[in-house]
Formats: structure tokens, sequence, C-alpha cells
């Protein structure tokens, strides 16, 4: 795995010369690559040394997308409801009773194990404690330790070496759009609180008892996520003022024209903890 430096929470920066920023953001974005959730998943499976998943699939008649796409969305969700596991596997086989029959052969073949009586698949095969570490930090691009590049057309995003579009999820557009707002809101730079981050416990809403309707399981389960959320939040923080008292947060449109920050670990329109801790760089004295 690579390594990137990262100090006890919450750190003081060491002086780092703009080269070294440079080089740190450009390892932040091949980590945010290397990273992308399904790919990175499925990358397990398929170089796994224990077992052969391909040959094992290839001997049952499996397509292997369909496959390691079992494999995949049972690491992520741990159990799937009969229903949606064919609704996310339809698409290999253009045919519902095809998947389910298919499914039926992957538990046979111990790809997955299913509970009758819940009508849910279970997960077998879950992936390296490590693996999931790195992914919690990584697949969500980071706050930049760098001022983001000048935004001149649609595809671009600031980051130094990924691209993609200035429109959120699947609505991009080559039409034009205010660039210049983007291009003014990257440009500010922010800093942790640090203090309000330690001394100040991070929350998220009814998590004190389970919602009307909610099962324990999944009330446990939105613990479980919010601790996991809350570590990798702190240990994001350490990647960040390792190098650097500030970063700058970059910004997309949605397909209404509202202006989103794309920060997900550190946000100043997430949760009020988020905002708490997340505040401007460059201050002044308001008359």
């Amino acid at each position: 795995m690579t390594q990137i430096a990262t100090v006890p929470f919450p750190g003081t920066p060491t002086a780092a010369s703009n080269e070294d920023l440079i080089e740190h953001q450009k390892e932040l974005e091949k980590l945010f690559n290397k990273n992308q959730l399904h790919p990175r998943i499925r990358k397990e499976f398929v170089e796994c040394q224990e077992i052969n998943f391909t040959a094992h699939m290839e001997a049952a008649g499996i397509p292997l997308p369909f496959g390691y796409d079992v494999l995949v969305e049972l690491a992520l969700r741990k159990r799937v409801h009969v229903t949606t596991m064919i609704g996310l596997l339809r698409r290999h086989l253009n045919n519902g009773q095809a998947t389910a029959d298919m499914l039926v052969k992957c538990v046979e073949i111990d790809l997955c194990d299913y509970d009758p009586h819940t009508r849910q698949f279970i997960v077998i095969f879950e992936i390296d404690a490590e693996v999931q570490a790195e992914l919690d930090r990584f697949q969500y691009p980071l706050p930049m330790v760098v001022k983001p590049r000048h935004i001149r057309n649609n595809r671009n995003t600031g980051y130094l070496l990924s691209q993609g579009s200035v429109i959120l999820r699947n609505n991009h557009t080559e039409d034009d759009v205010c660039l210049d707002h983007l291009n003014r809101m990257n440009s500010i730079p922010f800093e942790v609180d640090t203090d309000v981050a330690k001394m100040v416990k991070n929350r998220w809403r009814n998590l004190d008892k389970q919602k009307p309707g909610e099962t324990k399981a999944d009330f446990e389960r939105r613990k479980r996520q919010f601790e996991k959320f809350d570590r990798t939040v702190k240990d994001v923080i350490n990647v960040l003022t390792a190098v650097s008292d500030r970063h700058y947060l970059t910004h997309r449109y949605d397909k209404r024209g509202r202006t989103y920050c794309m920060g997900h670990h550190i946000n100043y329109q997430g949760t009020p903890w988020s905002k708490a801790i997340t505040i401007l760089a460059d201050k002044e004295i308001v008359p």
C-alpha cells in the first residue's frame, strides 16, 4: 500500500515547499484514482492468491462479470435482499429469471450464502481490513493541498491529474455554464479548526435510539457507519494537516445550477460538526 505521511490528530503542519505540496497532491489524486470503489474491490478478488475465483466460476458456468459483481456487491453490502440483488445484476443477462437462476449457482458453489427466512444473500468473502481502510480514506476525492487549477472547460475539475465534469452525476453538458464562479469558489483557502475538532464530539442525528420501523440490525449498522466515518474523517485531517495548514475545496454544479462543495469528509455544506471545523484560512476583522 502506498504510504502517505500522517501525524497524530490534531497535527501541527510541517513546513513544505510548493514542489512538495504539488507532489503530495498528485499522490493523493493517484490514490483516489486507484481506489474507485467497485474496480478496487473487484481487483482484490481477481488477483486473490488464496482462491482462484476465475477458475471456480468458469468450472460452474458462471459468467465472470456476473460472478465478480456478486462478490463485489456483497463485500460492500454484506446482506442483500433477493429482489435487490436481481435488480443489481439483471443487466448482465437482461432477464430476471435467468439472473435468479445464476444466483442459485453462485450459492451452490459457495460464492455467497442465502438465508431463505429473510430472503437475503449473505457475504462469505470480505475484503482485507487494510484495503477497506484505504477505500474509506481515498474512495472520495480529498480537499486539495494546493490551489486548484483554473477551470477552462466543462471537463476540468481543478485537480492536477483527475478530470471529470463540472456537472454532478451523469448530467454533463457542453453548454455554457459559469466557470468563473467555480474558479472563484475553488480559489478560497480553508483550514481545519483543530481545536474544535479535538474538543467537540462529532455526532449524527438519531443515533441514540432506533427510528420508527427500523430493525435493531439496521440501527446497529447505522451506528457502525457513523463510527467508521468519524474515524476516517480524523484520518483524512491527519493526511491534510501533515503537510499544510490550509486546503482548498473544489466545487461543481448540479443540473439545476446549484453549487456544491465536493468535500466528502470535510465540507462546509455538511453536518454541523463538518461546518464547525471548516474555517477560512485568510481571516479578516469585520468592522
